[in-house]
């Protein structure tokens, strides 16, 4: 039987054993095992990250200071530094600084720099308008800097420790240039640990498979093979899959469920003219919702066009002002049709109802829905934003009644929410007469949540607009209903930016 040290070497994979029978030599710094292992450095730190996991090597990370070379560094490394050039033009004889740049082919700032270090260290004289060496040996012989320069040029990285005094001097030249620059980082040693001493040992040397693949079936290749052992209990990271944002899954999962149910869907714009948010839903002009703590106006343009909608807005205008074709009184004030231009952002999912009631496509029989955004000035806490969702419906015919709107209620429960447990509470709502709150109970929350108001379209809304069916109206406060199905209590976490709850969301 196989001890527990040959069964943990059983499970390495074949980076794990590369690395860890080197390693079992002498201890490497990372970049010196990948060139020993002749892996990758990045295989070779998930070997290391693996083998770390199981004890079997220790790794100690050292904070390093290395010199790296900079992109002008590595030109002027191949093409000479502009001092170097500028000695170079007067290798036959004294010249003009114009002249000079000409022939050297050195820039403005290159001269002044090159002008100035050379004058600097008294390599030149400038007499009568005219530069010249000092002494000509400086030709024969390169530079502690230029010598450096090419050293870091061909190695790419020198460890700031490793350098000769002549070197560190170079180094700080050539960093005040731009030339050169500093690089930290942390440098990673592996060394075997005693347990890791006694799997090294355990390794068998013959073939092993790690992977059964459709070509070893084929070839036989497997026969008389080891197989590497799997441990079936370890853990195992999490994958992350893409996918959609947990509240955009569960409105795209209602939609589905509206249209089996036989809904079509209808639209609406978010800019929304007053008649069709307020005025065609019987709201008067003068209501206290219509003011601006609870609306939004747009401040340019203030208003919009109303002319392919005149004969509406006459007949809505004759209902607020004196009951029109509705049987009531109407509200007895005057109907101002400016006002009822006014641009605001929606305020209610039911503009877009006013709107289908409107359309030439209306079908009777029909039933249609909205997942509508709307927005109201509101101060942002854990149950209100200032813009929302609100999933909004009608269904018209000839012999609908309240009953009906009832079960529509009901099924509603069982198939989006899912709770068979509901109760009704009368109600009010401007346009809607009788009006009902659905109420649901929650288990976890052990109490009744009003999730689904309703009721039936008022003949002063519906004879207005030439609707002569009864018309039944439904809401559902869509962010609230998401809530109680997943025990959020935040409505700020529905639009939430925090990836750990965006990955662990149930879609």
């Amino acid at each position: 039987m196989a001890t527990s040290v040959e069964r943990l070497a059983e499970t390495l994979q074949d980076a794990e054993i590369v690395v860890l029978k080197t390693l079992a030599k002498s201890p490497h710094e990372s970049k010196e095992l990948a060139k020993k292992t002749l892996l990758d450095e990045s295989q070779v730190s998930r070997a290391g990250m693996w083998l770390q996991n199981k004890a079997l090597i220790e790794v100690r990370e050292t904070p390093q200071s290395f010199a790296v070379i900079e992109k002008l560094g590595e030109t002027y490394a191949k093409d000479d530094l502009p001092e170097r050039k500028f000695i170079e033009a007067l290798k036959k004889e004294d010249l003009l600084l114009d002249k000079i740049a000409e022939k050297a082919k050195l820039d403005k700032r290159e001269m002044q720099f090159a002008f100035g270090t050379l004058k600097k260290k008294n390599t030149i004289a400038f007499e009568h308008g005219k530069v010249g060496l000092v002494d000509d040996k400086i030709l024969q012989h390169t530079t502690y800097v230029e010598d450096f320069l090419k050293k870091l040029s061909k190695e790419k990285e020198i460890e700031l420790a490793k350098l000769k005094p002549d070197e560190k001097s170079a180094f700080e030249e050539l960093k005040a240039r731009g030339l050169v620059s500093k690089s930290d980082r942390k440098i990673r040693e592996f060394s075997i640990t005693e347990l890791g001493k006694q799997v090294a040992s355990a390794i068998k040397s013959e073939s092993r498979i790690g992977l059964l693949t459709p070509s070893a079936i084929k070839t036989g290749s497997w026969k008389g093979a080891s197989f590497r052992r799997y441990d079936v209990e370890a853990g195992v990271p999490k994958i992350y899959p893409g996918k959609k944002q947990a509240y955009k899954a569960f409105i795209d999962e209602v939609k589905e469920t509206l249209v089996g149910m036989g809904f079509e869907e209808m639209e609406g714009p978010l800019v929304e003219m007053g008649f069709f948010n307020n005025d065609a839903l019987y709201m008067p002009q003068d209501h206290a919702a219509r003011g601006i703590h609870d609306l939004y106006f747009t401040k340019e343009p203030k208003y919009g066009n109303l002319e392919n909608y005149k004969r509406f807005v006459d007949e809505v205008k004759k209902t607020h002002e004196s009951g029109g074709k509705s049987g009531s009184t109407g509200w007895q004030t005057k109907f101002d049709e400016k006002e009822s231009s006014r641009l605001v952002l929606r305020s209610q999912g039911t503009a877009i109802s006013a709107r289908m009631l409107m359309n030439p496509a209306l079908k009777n029989p029909g039933a249609y829905f909205s997942v509508a955004r709307v927005f109201r000035p509101d101060k942002v806490d854990a149950t209100h934003l200032t813009e929302f969702n609100q999933m909004e419906g009608i269904v018209l015919g000839d012999k609908l009644n309240f009953r009906h709107l009832l079960g529509l209620f009901e099924e509603f429960a069982k198939k989006i929410v899912g709770s068979d447990k509901i109760k009704f509470m009368p109600a009010y709502f401007p346009f809607t007469e009788p009006s009902v709150q659905t109420m649901i109970f929650h288990p976890k929350l052990n109490k009744w949540i009003e999730v689904m108001p309703g009721g039936m379209f008022r003949p002063e809304l519906t004879e207005a607009l030439g609707i002569k069916v009864p018309v039944l109206a439904w809401g559902i406060g869509f962010d609230r209903l998401f809530m109680i199905k997943e025990s959020i209590a935040d409505i700020r976490q529905l639009f939430s930016q925090d990836i750990e709850w965006l990955r662990e969301a149930k879609i």
